[in-house]
């Protein structure tokens, strides 16, 4: 649930705690609740498969032999998608569904082999049961999907990428065994505070738009132009610089970087030959995909600018003495975007790993902020690119997104405090910028949930939107970092600990899920031979309470928990959002209902509340008002201001009040 942001009354701050519990009584109600956390997800955490495995042939006939307990059949299709190997010599084998060649929206599968051949495991977000015609007549090209994407997207600076729109097939939302055709078009991404630089957009078949989401790295974008990354060293000769340079504090530091020398003009640029890394300007990039190399001007370079190459040199070299070639495993060339800007003009104030482009990795950064200062950051930004790599993209939505970025903090932590950048041992995000952005060891003091349902906790959304957090991708990548931060903070090694996370997203594909990663974490935790600090993990698996049947029977001392089931018509094809007002304190909470179960759950602070129900047309306009009472929902028609009093709910601590609705 997300605090303080809503569309017609203004939020004001309130800071809640909650460091114990009280019992609540078993009910259907609370049944029903729980009935919302089940997965598509399957895992089987041991070995299933008396053969030995030595390719993707062998990897294809363990899958099916366990197909059936992964809930599929013979008639899923199975395409190779990756391979890749671990120190140890474990291999992880990646395939993804298809239909007629055709991909089915973020269905794979992963097998995980030791290095005695064996089968160890297999991680599955399958979907089985797919009904879909086999020789389908698509009704428009993809061009004209592409021109439908530039008119739903006109005066948003959003741009079409083209030449890698694609086919998928994509479920339906009520009915999730019947999957229709659906062409997928890339753009970039304008939203605001976006952390993304793509979005995927959805234009079914008949040229009826969809939606979009926001995507980590789209579909291969080498495509876009037939610039090849190795040309920009080209003529260039490696050299250093050294430069003095003041941080936000005022503390200077002198620091000596490498750069690049052209051969014919003399002219120093910001990059490295060696490491294959080059800055660059971001508007003239992103306008035409001219590489402006940043050189120094006046016999300096732009002292910001310094700072984020200097500190992203630092963790490009410990990820190398790793194993670790480049963000992306492979040594790709890599750019980094300075000076980016959004669709204004004005500064972006974030940082972002933006894809792969024209055979770089690309960077940006917004030197205006002080991101550059801080090691964690930017090493959550490379991060991105690595479990990119290792999970085979990711659809950056609701658990999965809030994994990813959950992911990028502990890397960036751990990285940061094994280089020594900091002295911060409850492991904030971004402290040495001046202002954290995050508390790993404390979500709470960022309004971050401390486990799934408590106060802060955000619902998965059905659809992403800028204004549920693309179903809150910040907010909920607080359960899996409170859980590391438990492993580090009882002893665990970080050299351990990193070598465990990056397994960890090995083993991870796209749409693993919370309930998922709860049955994947320990196992992951036994094979690599970490077993004792196995019962430290599972304790925090069941503190943040993602487990599919994690015994979420409490509700935080000093609050209640309101709940409603919404009729099937209710705002159909709409966004749904609900506020609640706290009479006493002002304070608003703002939530929407569950993407599975439809469930509306809000879990507050005790007390009396005016809860507020919005939907939204598809062009985010306000298309109705209901208030919650004691009586059920009644519209915007029916209110009575004069009677406002008697519509608040009063929430008494352990309360589990449902709103009735008529079907």
């Amino acid at each position: 649930m997300k605090k303080g942001r809503n569309l017609l009354i203004p939020a004001l701050a309130v800071l809640l705690s909650a460091s114990t519990v009280c019992a609540v009584e078993d009910t259907e109600l609370w049944e029903k609740i729980m009935s919302g956390r089940e997965t598509v997800a399957a895992f089987i955490g041991e070995e299933f498969y008396d053969g030995t495995i030595e390719d993707e042939d062998d990897a294809l006939d363990a899958i099916y032999s366990v197909m059936e307990e992964l809930g599929g059949d013979d008639t899923i299709m199975l395409e190779p998608d990756d391979v890749t190997s671990n120190a140890e010599g474990a291999t992880y084998y990646t395939f993804r569904q298809v239909i007629e060649d055709v991909s089915v929206y973020g269905a794979s599968v992963k097998l995980v082999v030791s290095p005695e051949g064996k089968a160890s495991a297999v991680v599955s977000t399958l979907l089985p049961g797919i009904q879909a015609e086999s020789d389908y007549t698509w009704g428009i090209e993809d061009t004209e999907a592409e021109e439908i994407v530039r008119q739903e997207c006109k005066d948003t600076g959003m741009k079409v990428y083209t030449g890698i729109t694609h086919q998928t097939l994509l479920p339906f939302e009520d009915e999730p065994d019947h999957f229709y055709y659906a062409w997928v078009v890339y753009t970039n991404n304008t939203v605001a505070d976006a952390d993304t630089a793509y979005r995927a957009h959805y234009v079914d078949e008949s040229g009826t738009y969809l939606y979009s989401i926001p995507i980590l790295n789209p579909e291969n974008l080498d495509a876009l132009s037939g610039a090849g990354a190795s040309f920009v060293f080209t003529g260039m000769e490696e050299d250093t610089f050294t430069q003095e340079v003041t941080y936000h504090d005022g503390r200077t530091e002198e620091l000596t970087f490498p750069v690049m020398r052209d051969t014919d003009t003399g002219t120093v640029y910001l990059g490295d030959v060696n490491r294959q890394i080059i800055c660059a300007d971001y508007l003239d990039f992103n306008t035409d995909y001219t590489i402006t190399g940043r050189s120094a001007e006046d016999g300096a370079f732009d002292e910001k600018e310094v700072v984020i190459y200097n500190n992203f040199l630092k963790i490009y070299d410990f990820f190398e003495e790793t194993g670790w070639h480049g963000p992306d495993g492979e040594g790709s060339p890599v750019m980094i975007l300075m000076g980016w800007v959004d669709e204004e003009g004005n500064p972006a104030e974030n940082a972002c790993y933006a894809g792969k482009i024209n055979g770089f990795q690309i960077f940006q950064f917004d030197q205006e902020e002080n991101f550059g200062e801080c090691v964690d950051v930017m090493a959550h930004e490379f991060a991105h690119c690595l479990t990119d790599k290792m999970m085979v993209n990711n659809l950056y939505l609701n658990d999965y997104g809030a994994i990813n970025e959950a992911m990028s903090d502990i890397f960036g932590n751990l990285v940061e405090s094994m280089l020594g950048e900091t002295t911060d041992e409850t492991w904030l995000v971004g402290e040495t910028g001046g202002e954290a952005a995050r508390c790993m060891s404390d979500p709470h003091q960022y309004e971050q949930p401390e486990f799934v349902l408590d106060q802060y906790y955000v619902p998965n959304a059905a659809a992403g939107t800028d204004n549920n957090d693309d179903g809150g991708v910040h907010s909920n990548s607080s359960l899996l970092n409170l859980i590391a931060y438990r492993l580090h903070e009882n002893g665990m090694p970080e050299e351990d600990e990193l070598y465990f996370w990056m397994n960890v997203a090995l083993t991870m594909v796209p749409r693993t899920d919370y309930p998922q990663l709860a049955e994947l974490l320990p196992w992951c935790m036994q094979f690599m031979g970490y077993t004792e600090y196995l019962d430290i993990l599972e304790d925090a698996i069941a503190e943040v309470c993602i487990a599919e049947d994690a015994e979420l029977e409490d509700i935080p001392e000093g609050c209640g928990m309101i709940v409603s089931f919404l009729p099937e018509d209710f705002g159909e094809d709409q966004e749904v959002q609900a506020s609640f007002v706290s009479i006493d304190t002002d304070a608003e909470f703002t939530t929407w209902p569950e993407a599975e179960s439809g469930i509306l759950i809000a879990t507050l602070p005790a007390g009396p509340y005016a809860v507020i129900l919005y939907t939204l047309d598809q062009d985010g306009e306000l298309a109705g008002t209901w208030y919650g009472t004691a009586d059920g929902w009644i519209s915007d028609e029916d209110y009575d201001e004069d009677d406002a009093e008697n519509y608040f709910l009063l929430l008494d601590e352990g309360d589990l009040l449902e709103i009735v609705c008529d079907e």
